[in-house]
């Protein structure tokens, strides 16, 4: 309930990115999301805002890291045999066999 100054900013940073991205009637992703803040950087004149479109870059880019080793895949073999394989290979580095 009580927000730093910086996390407002990152807020409405944020805001100002999605509505950009919703007037120009293209697709919405993550990568126009982040092109959209890398341009917020390039024309920002104060360093404060300029800081807080680089944080919410690097926080974006983190989060799309994280997720992509949580996939998890499935695979069905030629005897309907189902099989889970995720990005981070076996569990404590053990093997199954």
């Amino acid at each position: 309930m009580y927000r730093s100054e910086d996390e407002k900013l990152t807020d409405e940073i944020m805001g100002e990115a999605v509505i950009a991205l919703l007037k120009s009637n293209k697709s919405i992703s993550v990568q126009r999301l982040l092109s959209q803040l890398q341009f917020m950087v390039a024309v920002a004149d104060d360093s404060r805002r300029k800081n807080a479109c680089e944080q919410l870059i690097n926080e974006i880019r983190h989060g799309l890291s994280e997720r992509s080793k949580q996939n998890t895949y499935e695979i069905r073999s030629t005897d309907n045999v189902r099989h889970f394989f995720n990005a981070e290979g076996p569990p404590d580095d053990h093997k199954k066999h």
